[in-house]
């Protein structure tokens, strides 16, 4: 009878099965948090316990009722051993929610390195290499059509420009600086007729500053 109330109450081994819940990274991580914040207010408990029970059996010891002394260091030793698994739950419990953590974001940068890699794929499908060759030829070509254009407006529109040769404007340079030639040269041999012809004075007959306004005068005419 009383099995079988047993099996009906907690299930076939006498015990309540779980629940299969899906959580998502994210919850499971939460609630493994909330266990350890649970089990770490069962630990300042019997912190809590530990020191009490110690401090009443030390009061029976000094009262002399050594049995109730030894009663209560037995129930302390209890609490301890309650505080031994807590610490051992609250370790598995740790390493879990940080195994999960760890599991959750290579999960997430896995989905990122996937997703990139789907954009580039369809980044390649919608430009493949014969548009891109494509586009760069109409690139070159558009730059030589520019080129062109440049070149046509930076053109002279002078209209003598194109009816007179080079060559002809080169000889008539030369000519004119031939006669620039011979008439420097006609100059010259002018002031040296001049200057011959001009009678010398005796430097006795002046005094040395009319002598000297005299050779400037020379000077003058010679040039």
């Amino acid at each position: 009878m009383m099995a079988c109330f047993g099996i009906n109450l907690f299930g076939k081994n006498g015990f309540s099965e779980p629940k299969d819940m899906q959580l998502s990274p994210e919850d499971t991580i939460m609630n493994l948090r909330s266990h350890i914040d649970r089990q770490e207010k069962r630990e300042r408990y019997l912190d809590h316990k530990i020191g009490q029970i110690a401090k009443e059996a030390k009061d029976k010891l000094a009262t002399g009722d050594k049995r109730s002394a030894v009663q209560l260091m037995k129930k302390r030793k209890l609490y301890q051993n309650e505080q031994v698994k807590i610490s051992n739950v609250k370790m598995t419990l740790e390493t879990q929610a940080i195994s999960l953590e760890s599991a959750a974001t290579t999960a997430e940068a896995f989905q990122a390195m996937s997703a990139g890699t789907n954009t580039m794929k369809k980044i390649r499908a919608d430009i493949g290499v014969d548009q891109v060759d494509d586009m760069m030829m109409d690139i070159q070509e558009e730059m030589q059509m520019a080129d062109e254009v440049n070149t046509a407006i930076g053109q002279s529109i002078d209209p003598t420009m194109g009816a007179v040769d080079d060559d002809d404007l080169m000889k008539e340079l030369e000519e004119m600086e031939q006669m620039d030639l011979e008439s420097e040269f006609n100059h010259a041999e002018a002031g040296r007729t001049n200057s011959a012809s001009m009678p010398q004075v005796p430097s006795s007959g002046l005094s040395r500053k009319d002598e000297e306004d005299y050779r400037k005068l020379q000077a003058e005419l010679a040039m």
